[in-house]
């Protein structure tokens, strides 16, 4: 019987040391929690997409699908919108409907907006929701942008240094970059086209 009430005795005082230790375990993370609360919320940086806001967009000459020229110099005149996509990647394929649908709001219609698709050389993505082919389906049967593929894609991508896809450039009448953004509603959409015109 007495090796019983120590044990029941031990079990208490085991018990207690436990509680104690488990209320002030608790008290420590709810102290933790509100020192987190209150610090500021690390500051991530924005991707960097193309050249900076401001910069004149460097000189560049590439071939449509249709075989028109386009220069960076035949953009200047109206706000323009260029568009970089890569076949295989499902953000590229999610952001060609808001891309059409903000390339119809610009002022200087499809003159003023470039689709550059770009595969790096590779063949055609096996995915066919993914591939080159209905990429370029999708942007010119809009009637919205010019497209470019192919060489002429990656000299676009190289002179205007994309980060990667999608990556998408506003730019102002004079050539500079207003936003640049690795999704549409980066660029702010209608409101940023609505306050320059």
């Amino acid at each position: 019987m007495t090796y019983l009430v120590v044990a029941v005795i031990g079990l208490g005082v085991l018990s207690l040391v436990n509680l104690g230790l488990t209320v002030v375990l608790a008290r420590r993370l709810r102290e933790q929690g509100e020192r987190l609360a209150r610090q500021a919320p690390p500051r991530v940086a924005r991707p960097v997409v193309g050249p900076a806001p401001g910069t004149e967009v460097p000189e560049f000459s590439v071939s449509t699908v249709s075989g028109a020229v386009v220069s960076a110099a035949a953009l200047r005149g109206e706000r323009s919108l260029i568009g970089f996509f890569t076949p295989g990647c499902a953000p590229c394929h999610d952001q060609v409907p808001a891309f059409i649908e903000l390339a119809r709001d610009m002022p200087g219609g499809p003159g003023h907006v470039l689709a550059v698709i770009s595969d790096g050389g590779r063949p055609t993505a096996k995915v066919p929701e993914h591939d080159t082919d209905r990429l370029v389906e999708d942007l010119t049967g809009a009637g919205a942008a010019q497209v470019v593929r192919g060489p002429s894609a990656g000299e676009a991508v190289t002179a205007l240094a994309v980060t990667g896809y999608p990556s998408f450039l506003l730019l102002d009448a004079g050539g500079r970059v207003e936003a640049g953004a690795h999704g549409i509603a980066g660029l702010g959409g209608r409101p940023v086209l609505a306050s320059s015109r």
